[in-house]
């Protein structure tokens, strides 16, 4: 399958912004180095909130008319509607929403959120975000717990507290969303497939695992009581922007299918090798340095001109890719003008 986002967009009207991530800061200062295209809060800082979440909203300058897209509403504080507020983004200016994957930290504010989108505004997500997670991460001295390991002795395990982290996600409800789309007049729509939002811009649709090692780990489906199945997040959704003569962006939600393989299925989809940027949550937290150091010689060797890893990237990510001059910082507010 591929998507023609060849059309591209002229360097200079796409405008990303960060509604809402992890962190706030009033003095991070703006990096000369990138010549205004990564522009941080500074004073602004202080007016916003930050939870465990990601959101963010992207504005393409299509010559007689601004196109704007929101990408997920981050957790279930809804930090987002008054940083929106903040920022003086109105919701009823989004055509398009799009949901990276079902979990609560990119779900949460959408109970808050679809009553101000504007009526017709189409929703895209997949019916495997409504699917039951479970985040099951062992004592430091333990390997990661197969499914067929946790299905047959997982009440032996909590009797040994066996697990640092023990958590059963909220599922997003599928009613739920049906029901505030009806009384919003709002168009759900379910698919598994790319689906290019407009000229230069598309959706990854499932994301191609060419490692199965870049998936993250500690995490799994659950089917039934104590049933555990192995997660290669097929809800997963990132949005990929073409940007004439500079390449792709790459906006990820928490890039839990791995940041690899959602590059290369990017580049794979659209024919487009060459990375422009990469945006998002790459999830790194839980990850071996090995395994940090290998993603991030992946992305040196394509050189991108901007490389954010935010929310659940982790610190050892950040530290690492900190050498490269691509590496930027993402906090709520901050702005990329691609």
């Amino acid at each position: 399958m591929s998507v023609n986002v060849s059309d591209g967009i002229k360097s200079g009207d796409v405008v990303i912004r960060i509604l809402t991530t992890n962190t706030i800061i009033s003095t991070l200062l703006t990096e000369e180095k990138f010549g205004g295209k990564v522009l941080h809060p500074h004073s602004n800082g202080s007016k916003y909130f930050a939870e465990h979440g990601l959101a963010m909203s992207i504005e393409i300058n299509q010559g007689d008319k601004i196109k704007k897209y929101l990408f997920d509403t981050g957790g279930p504080k809804s930090s987002i509607i008054s940083n929106a507020e903040s920022m003086n983004v109105d919701f009823k200016d989004f055509d398009k929403f799009v949901l990276s994957h079902g979990h609560v930290d990119h779900f949460g504010g959408f109970s808050n959120v679809f009553p101000k989108l504007k009526e017709g505004c189409e929703v895209y997500l997949t019916p495997n975000s409504y699917n039951q997670n479970t985040i099951l991460v062992p004592k430091s001295d333990h390997e990661f717990y197969s499914p067929k390991e946790l299905t047959e002795k997982f009440r032996e395990l909590l009797k040994q507290n066996a697990f640092k982290f023990n958590i059963k996600l909220p599922s997003l409800n599928r009613t739920m969303v049906e029901n505030l789309g009806d009384q919003n007049k709002l168009k759900i729509i379910e698919t598994k497939n790319p689906v290019k939002l407009g000229p230069g811009i598309t959706t990854s649709g499932e994301i191609e695992i060419f490692d199965e090692t870049e998936l993250t780990k500690g995490i799994y489906l659950l089917k039934g009581r104590n049933e555990f199945e192995k997660n290669t997040f097929r809800d997963e959704i990132s949005i990929y922007i073409n940007i004439k003569e500079k390449g792709l962006v790459v906006l990820t939600g928490c890039g839990h299918t791995g940041i690899v393989n959602t590059i290369k299925h990017g580049q794979k989809l659209t024919g487009i090798n060459k990375i422009y940027a990469v945006i998002g949550g790459f999830h790194k937290e839980w990850e071996s340095i090995k395994n940090i150091e290998e993603s991030i010689r992946f992305i040196e060797a394509l050189n991108p001109e901007i490389t954010c890893g935010m929310h659940c990237t982790g610190f050892e990510f950040n530290k690492l890719m900190s050498r490269h001059p691509s590496h930027t910082l993402g906090i709520v507010g901050t702005e990329f003008h691609l």
